[in-house]
């Protein structure tokens, strides 16, 4: 079958929109710490806002892009999914429920059982 979409390749001015995202996103985090007298609301808007715009700047590059399709693949085959209905859900939950509770209920007594075996052992 034929890939629609095929791998892009990068070239040498993909690297310099790497280093140009990098260099962004340190920006924002150094302003954070460097304008520590501003609102915390004030800097985390400034990380947001240079983490807008590095992701802005990767999606020009060849990686970005082929992210970015993976990106919509990913959520059309997640429409594509069945998910169970409640009572599937309610029924699967109860048995994990009950299977955890044979568990515990199992190991305690195991826990007990070996507890007075060392006990025994131990002369305690």
């Amino acid at each position: 079958m034929k890939d629609n979409n095929p791998i892009k390749t990068g070239n040498s001015l993909d690297v310099a929109w790497l280093l140009l995202a990098a260099l962004l996103l340190v920006a924002g985090v150094y302003a954070y710490y460097a304008f520590e007298e501003l609102p915390i609301f004030v800097r985390v808007g400034g990380v947001l806002v240079s983490l807008a715009l590095a992701a802005a700047v990767l999606l020009r590059t060849a990686r970005g892009q082929n992210a970015w399709q993976f990106v919509q693949s990913s959520r059309a085959e997640l429409r594509k999914v069945v998910w169970p209905n409640r009572q599937e859900t309610m029924q699967t939950t109860a048995t994990v429920l009950v299977i955890v509770l044979i568990l515990c209920v199992f190991f305690w007594l195991l826990d007990m059982g070996l507890a007075a075996i060392t006990r025994q052992l131990t002369g305690a």
